[in-house]
């Protein structure tokens, strides 16, 4: 089998439009026209030399788009009100796609001109679904190499029930904020297995990257799409992520299904509600505690900027539901903004701000935590909270510097779930910290120390 290569250009597509401002001819007839051969033929290779207005592409197995700079791309026609791509054959019960790749340029959806969500019976749907930017439902072998996705007016990418996914170099860019329009950049939902973000940069208005392996609403994992679906999510590797300005960086959601052998490392930038939320969402409802497996984070250097109030209150680290290894390696904390908690295990209480999905954690090791604060804020919370059950808690290797008294606490543990039954504090360097631990109900079964 042979794949063809067609350029846009000398297959009827006009052209005319521009990747940041749209207008132009609408080329999506002519573009699709060359995307069904990869269906009729075996595959195809479109290369777009130039910016066309489209409302919706649908890729077949076997297709490559590829734009030769980032001004060629697509811009999508006002209230299309549906993805800008999507796979040709979306299912929630089995891989149909496969072997799709895009390469460079920039696709925009032109957020301000496509409703947040379509009702029933609208697009071949059985429910209100979210319109996101480029959707995959059931694919094996998608490659997204050097692309932008500019506007999206809800996710930037939605994908769910997938095999081997690498999304490398990609700036997701959002001039078109939307005051909680829910603009989230790069959504996953399970079941997955063998994912690999490398080098993701930009700015979005709700989570940046999330694994959200069991997302559904009242029981209905279709909210989003009906075709999206939720399970497991395994095997993954996020390297190099670079915020501008994100309102939240990764969030982890499991109701029931596994989320297991996850590395997160090398993270940047300035964000503000929070930094990584690993959160088990239906504990009041149903009773479920997430099953969270092994997970390691490292070399984390965040900045906030102007916080926004999300939620109760901002954090670094959340912690919530059941989980059996979770690692922080080399934690960076510079001149915080306010006193949020840096790492805070939810507990179980009436009280909102202590959340209402306790932790459960085996280990958790804290290996290489730097906090270093020349400022005025006051720190009035501890940087960690536990209020939660941790049976083996590490900290290592670890440095809390601030050049003025602020009468701050490491660890506290608050609440009547708190219980940490081991608790191993080594090598820490500090100074103008008002103690180590605070432990006013006796929470801790044992304390050792090489620590004055």
């Amino acid at each position: 089998m042979i794949t063809k290569t067609i350029y846009a250009s000398q297959a009827g597509a006009k052209l005319n439009s521009n990747v940041a401002t749209g207008g132009g001819t609408d080329d999506t007839v002519a573009l699709q026209t060359v995307l069904d051969r990869a269906r009729d033929d075996g595959g195809v290779r479109l290369i777009m030399d130039g910016a066309a207005l489209v409302t919706t592409l649908r890729l077949h197995s076997n297709t490559t788009i590829e734009c030769l700079h980032k001004e060629c791309g697509f811009f999508q026609a006002d209230q299309t009100n549906f993805a800008l791509v999507i796979n040709a054959n979306p299912s929630p019960g089995e891989i149909k796609d496969r072997n799709i790749t895009l390469l460079g340029g920039t696709y925009n959806q032109n957020c301000r001109n496509q409703v947040h969500h379509v009702p029933p019976e609208v697009h071949y749907s059985k429910c209100r679904h979210q319109v996101v930017g480029l959707a995959f439902f059931g694919v094996e072998n998608l490659l997204v190499r050097d692309v932008a996705v500019r506007d999206q007016r809800t996710f930037a990418f939605l994908i769910t029930n997938w095999l081997h996914v690498t999304m490398e170099n990609i700036r997701l860019e959002l001039p078109g904020f939307i005051h909680s329009g829910n603009q989230d950049g790069i959504h996953l939902q399970g079941p997955g297995r063998f994912l690999v973000l490398r080098n993701i940069s930009g700015r979005t208005g709700d989570d940046f990257i999330a694994l959200n392996g069991d997302e559904e609403t009242n029981g209905e994992p279709s909210w989003v799409h009906p075709c999206a679906t939720v399970g497991p999510i395994t095997d993954v590797l996020i390297d190099g992520v670079m915020v501008d300005d994100a309102a939240q960086v990764v969030r982890i959601l499991s109701r029931e299904n596994i989320h297991d052998r996850i590395t997160i490392r090398n993270i940047s930038g300035n964000y503000r509600s929070f930094g990584f939320y690993l959160s088990a969402w239906d504990y009041k409802r149903r009773g479920l505690q997430g099953n969270f497996g092994s997970i390691l984070f490292e070399n984390i250097d965040l900045r906030q900027t102007k916080p926004d109030y999300t939620y109760t209150e901002p954090f670094l680290f959340r912690i919530s539901g059941r989980h059996r290894s979770l690692t922080l390696r080399n934690i960076q904390y510079h001149d915080p903004a306010d006193d949020r908690y840096l790492v805070h295990l939810e507990g179980r209480t009436d009280i909102p701000d202590l959340g209402d999905t306790p932790a459960e954690v085996d280990s958790l090791v804290i290996d290489g935590l730097h906090i270093q604060d020349n400022g005025d804020t006051p720190q009035t919370r501890p940087y960690i909270r536990a209020s939660g059950h941790v049976r083996h808690l590490v900290v290592k290797n670890s440095e809390i510097f601030s050049a003025k008294p602020k009468q701050a606490v490491l660890l506290a543990t608050e609440g009547g779930h708190a219980r940490i039954d081991r608790l191993v504090l080594s090598n820490l360097c500090t100074e103008n910290l008002a103690a180590l631990v605070s432990d006013p109900g006796k929470k801790i079964g044992r304390i050792e120390s090489d620590t004055p």
